[in-house]
């Protein structure tokens, strides 16, 4: 490329989905890009791990396709790969011992919720609840804050309860039609990455940004590789960094110092919330939840707990594997990384004997565990967004690009498919159409 080896068309911050997703919708029309990543690899909250004698991928990040996803599945077909339709039979233990299915309730609560008026002025999703506590009966009212707890990853005393319930509408809502990629996230990303003109994209991995400098059709990046400063310079820049990391005060660290400072973004940024997710991957010796009462539960995919540390688990299904996913958002996953690293894992088989009995040594039948501790990690500093008290406006307030220069994607900025992959990989896409367009 005939130019500086610092200077560069466009320079994207962030190797996650949507920073990859952007930087290949420009290159493939012709501008040059630099991609500088934290982390020394790619996929951002994606993290798969391949297993030695594992017959699927493991997803300590990002693991299910909710609903049927435009961008993802397009990106499935340029990858060659496909989605596999995970089972959606549910079953919850509304005290231990005893499980019932919990499509009922799922059915009941969204029943219920459609003869209660949407809320005028928006307030925390609890005191929406509380406030509707003669329509909504205590099962009702305990599956809907243990979803928002755990498929939101939100805490219910701060989630816009008007939000909740337009998602719970929508296409991607938790009991949407759910996928898998086939071959795994990792794969998918690879595949992106994969895609990228050689010849016009550059990706520096283990480039920690740290200070972005700009002026209309100007942008200078400082960053900080393997213990040595570098910069870059462009035209203009697609920032794809988490919710979280953009709401660090300058100079703290891990934070991003932008000069002069985002006109516009504070108001949208105060009222976006990042939700911790505690994910532990369980490997077993056998897969004895399909044992259990002559087999009755061989083909559920969804265990609930409403009470236990980790209220959700989950099997491979349709794929059988002796694997569990245990799983805590919101509230009860921030509690739950206040402790040790055996301390968590000690809670979670507590919740695997709340629901499958206390009949069973699940430590000696336990073979491997995987987690990956999103909330410590300095680049994501949490699990996914989601919108506090007021926030309904604040997604689309904080993808509006700053003078033509800077442009803005990421999970936390999609209206439509917020704190998904899918969200992700539209909005690298919006961000990359849009800087074009100003070319």
């Amino acid at each position: 490329m005939s130019r500086a080896e610092d200077e560069y068309d466009v320079i994207v911050v962030g190797a996650g989905a949507a920073g990859l997703a952007a930087a290949a919708h420009l290159g493939r029309n012709g501008k040059s890009v630099c991609v500088l990543e934290a982390r020394d690899r790619i996929g951002g909250r994606i993290l798969t791990v391949r297993a030695r004698g594992a017959v699927i991928p493991l997803e300590l990040g990002a693991e299910f396709i909710h609903g049927e996803s435009p961008a993802i599945f397009e990106q499935l077909r340029l990858a060659g790969d496909v989605a596999v339709d995970a089972s959606q039979t549910r079953y919850r233990v509304p005290r231990p011992g005893r499980m019932k299915r919990s499509e009922d309730l799922l059915a009941a609560m969204k029943e219920r919720l459609q003869h209660i008026p949407k809320p005028r002025a928006d307030l925390p999703f609890a005191e929406f609840v509380e406030k509707h506590r003669r329509q909504l009966p205590p099962a009702v009212r305990a599956f809907a804050t243990m979803l928002v707890e755990g498929f939101d990853a939100a805490d219910p005393m701060r989630a816009s309860a008007i939000e909740i319930l337009k998602e719970w509408a929508g296409g991607s809502a938790a009991d949407a039609p759910t996928f898998r990629p086939q071959r795994g996230y990792g794969a998918l990303m690879d595949s992106l990455a994969g895609s990228l003109d050689p010849a016009h994209t550059c990706v520096k991995l283990g480039s920690v940004v740290h200070e972005v400098q700009w002026r209309p059709g100007e942008v200078n990046v400082a960053y900080n590789r393997h213990g040595e400063p570098g910069s870059v310079r462009a035209a203009r820049a697609i920032v794809t960094l988490p919710l979280s990391v953009l709401q660090l005060p300058a100079l703290t660290p891990g934070s991003v110092l932008f000069t002069p400072a985002l006109p516009g973004k504070q108001a949208p940024l105060s009222r976006l919330l990042m939700g911790p997710v505690v994910k532990l991957v369980l490997c077993f010796s056998r897969p004895f939840w399909a044992e259990i009462d002559s087999g009755t539960h061989h083909d559920v995919a969804f265990f609930h707990a409403q009470g236990a540390p980790f209220p959700t688990f989950w099997t491979t299904l349709p794929v059988r594997a002796p694997v569990l996913t245990a799983w805590s958002g919101g509230p009860k996953a921030a509690e739950l990384l206040t402790q040790g690293t055996d301390e968590v894992l000690r809670s979670a088989l507590a919740s695997v004997a709340e629901i499958f009995g206390k009949r069973r040594d699940y430590r000696k039948m336990l073979e491997a565990v995987y987690w990956h501790d999103w909330q410590s990690d300095p680049y994501s500093s949490g699990a996914y967004s989601y919108a506090g008290v007021g926030g309904g406006p604040a997604r689309k307030q904080l993808a509006k690009s700053v003078e033509q220069t800077l442009f803005f994607a990421g999970e936390a900025m999609d209206v439509e498919e917020s704190s998904s992959v899918g969200g992700a990989l539209s909005t690298g896409q919006r961000a990359a159409r849009e800087l074009l367009a100003c070319s």
